[in-house]
């Protein structure tokens, strides 16, 4: 990354954003200068406003077609954009639209209440007295009877009219002196009260219901003609609409940039970050767009460039849960690479069963149809999907089909990484796992630390190698005969006098000394979990596997719990698989050298979907 200074004369400003934006290879930053502000563009009001505008009316209208248009000047386009009379049309419709849709809710409450009472006759427009007070309730079983008994204690303060209107439901209608409270009658009880007051509430019941079902029918009709109105308008002004909102998202864009940037009295200054390999191209471009009225300058600062990741469209988001966590440094080892690697293997050690991966791929691939590109779920659904397969390959290798050993009979492998028979074996490879992984975080902090100036802490995590490496040999020949005496009682020395070394050195870090014991062990868990759902499964299978010959209800019964208990420990290996997976490398792993809190690289650029540049 380089940062670069950008200076030119006020009358090429318009057209260097512009050709900045469409190239989208500089991410801008505010220049430090001692220089006033410069400010929006005169126009960035007049954009917003029709942007709003414009906006408003597409969500109005039903998604069509869209052709792509030029784009146009910014002129031009503000009047378009507040020329199309069609515009006011939709937004009249779309408010008459809700004043039908507020009136149907009304009637539809009016005709609720009228049919709560329909067995009395009543006259809701001659519940108003000078002295009366008429309320109505909806409430249950327990709330009617409690009701009564309540106005039973009143004496004759209060009248209640109790009508059930369906088995669990019940409508009160109370009359009462306006002097009277009536707050006990009802506190404490699941109550709702019926506004008697709503609109259309007038006359009859009968009348009531009768006039609310012709009014919803008018309405109905309106609101169809409505509908084919904003349908007919869609058709005719969706493509325009969505062509000039695109423009005017990128113009306010470009009108609004200029907050960004310093200025003289004729002259305005960019800064920005670009990528070494794009310097050439934009200086060139630059140049020549204003003939040469502008001064390029290579900045030579202290401060921390942004981060710019460019992965494979697969890969993309490993980069996103990394940054989920802490976006790294520009300036220290990008670990993506080995989290790329490693979660998918941590993943499918800990599922390991070909059925569990299948299943967990259909999942991941509904998920990932369903939700955002942009957002958690789509970006976890894609790393689940690469998991998924991770955990069919090592499905394969340890011979598990649901629990079930199929391999014998498909002619694949015989259970290479057999869980059940090979267990102290695959405890062993798991810690070296882990001893592999962590030495190679403490390189990684080797490197980091030396780069950033901290050699003190450098050499403390150099001695750190040696303390794992070497402790991690003096206890494979002092408990598992790994190696002969002298070679572990060598290590074992150089382990400990390797261990006072880096308490020395590592300062405030010098409490993190347990983690190099900790951590490589940490890494058994992928065979606990492993394990855990290989003998769950197995377990399943030999008790729960339907059998025909026991009859076809204890088989449907037998297949339920089967299903349901695969699903279940399904479920929870994917659970550990995925949190575990990612544990080990932001914990174990990231703690040995991660920094972390980088600035990711932003360019200023839009992408279009409709319009196209225009070229004149």
């Amino acid at each position: 990354m380089q940062k670069v200074r950008i200076v030119s004369l006020d009358k090429d400003r318009d057209v260097i954003i512009s050709k900045l934006h469409k190239m989208g290879v500089i991410d801008l930053r505010k220049s430090s200068l001692n220089l006033s502000d410069d400010k929006p563009a005169v126009y960035s009001t007049e954009v917003s406003d029709a942007l709003i505008k414009v906006t408003g009316a597409l969500q109005i209208l039903s998604k069509q077609t869209v052709n792509n248009e030029k784009h146009l000047d910014v002129n031009e386009l503000i009047r378009k954009a507040n020329g199309i009379e069609a515009i006011n049309t939709i937004y009249r419709l779309d408010e008459e639209r809700k004043e039908l849709r507020d009136d149907q809710k009304s009637l539809d409450y009016a005709q609720h209440v009228a049919e709560s009472f329909s067995d009395i006759k009543i006259d809701f427009g001659r519940l108003k007295s000078d002295y009366i007070v008429y309320r109505a309730f909806e409430t249950d079983k327990a709330g009617a009877k409690a009701l009564k008994q309540r106005a039973n204690a009143m004496g004759r303060k209060i009248d209640l009219n109790i009508r059930k209107t369906t088995k669990k439901n019940f409508v009160v209608m109370a009359a009462y002196a306006k002097e009277t409270s009536i707050d006990e009658l009802y506190k404490g009880l699941k109550i709702n009260e019926l506004d008697l007051t709503a609109k259309y509430i007038e006359g009859g019941s009968a009348e009531i219901i009768n006039n609310a079902k012709k009014k919803r029918a008018e309405n109905d009709k309106k609101l169809s003609e409505i509908r084919q109105k904003l349908e007919a308008l869609s058709k005719k002004h969706y493509s325009e609409l969505a062509n000039i909102k695109e423009m005017l998202e990128i113009e306010l864009e470009r009108s609004e940039v200029g907050s960004m940037f310093k200025r003289t009295e004729s002259t305005f200054v960019i800064e920005g970050w670009v990528r070494k390999r794009q310097l050439p191209m934009l200086k060139a471009e630059l140049q020549i767009l204003v003939d040469y009225r502008l001064f390029f300058e290579e900045l030579e600062t202290d401060e921390l460039a942004p981060t710019y990741t460019n992965r494979p469209g697969f890969l993309k988001s490993f980069d996103y849960l990394v940054g989920f966590y802490s976006v790294q440094r520009s300036d220290e080892i990008d670990p993506t690479w080995i989290f790329i690697l490693t979660f998918p293997i941590f993943y499918g050690l800990m599922v390991t069963d070909v059925g569990y991966g299948i299943s967990s791929l259909i999942l991941a691939t509904l998920i990932t149809k369903k939700t955002s590109p942009e957002g958690l779920m789509y970006n976890a659904a894609k790393l689940w999907q690469i998991n998924a397969l991770a955990a069919i390959a090592f499905g394969l290798l340890s011979n598990q089909w649901f629990g079930f050993q199929l391999n014998n009979y498909v002619g694949l492998t015989q259970g290479a990484f057999n869980w059940l028979t090979n267990t102290p074996e695959l405890i062993a490879l798991t810690v070296l796992f882990g001893v592999f992984q962590v030495v190679l975080g403490l390189v990684f902090g080797v490197y980091n630390s030396y780069h950033h100036g901290h050699k003190k802490l450098a050499i403390a995590r150099f001695t750190s190698i040696l303390v794992v490496l070497c402790g991690t040999v003096a206890v494979a020949g002092f408990f598992f005969g790994a190696f002969n005496i002298v070679i572990s009682e060598i290590n074992a020395g150089i382990a400990v006098v390797s261990l006072l070394i880096t308490a020395v050195l590592s300062g405030s870090e010098a409490t993190e000394i347990t983690n190099l014991i900790t951590h490589p062990l940490s890494y058994a868990r992928l065979m606990g979990f492993g394990l855990g759902s290989v003998i769950i499964a197995y377990l399943i299978d030999l008790s729960f596997t339907p059998n025909l010959n026991s009859g076809i209800i204890i088989f449907i019964i037998y297949a339920i719990i089967f299903i349901a208990l695969h699903f279940l420990n399904m479920v929870l290996s994917i659970f550990e698989g995925i949190v575990q997976g990612v544990r080990l490398n932001f914990v174990e792993f990231f703690s040995k050298f991660y920094t972390g809190n980088g600035i990711p690289f932003s360019p200023f650029k839009y992408k279009r979907v409709y319009t196209k540049e225009n070229e004149t």
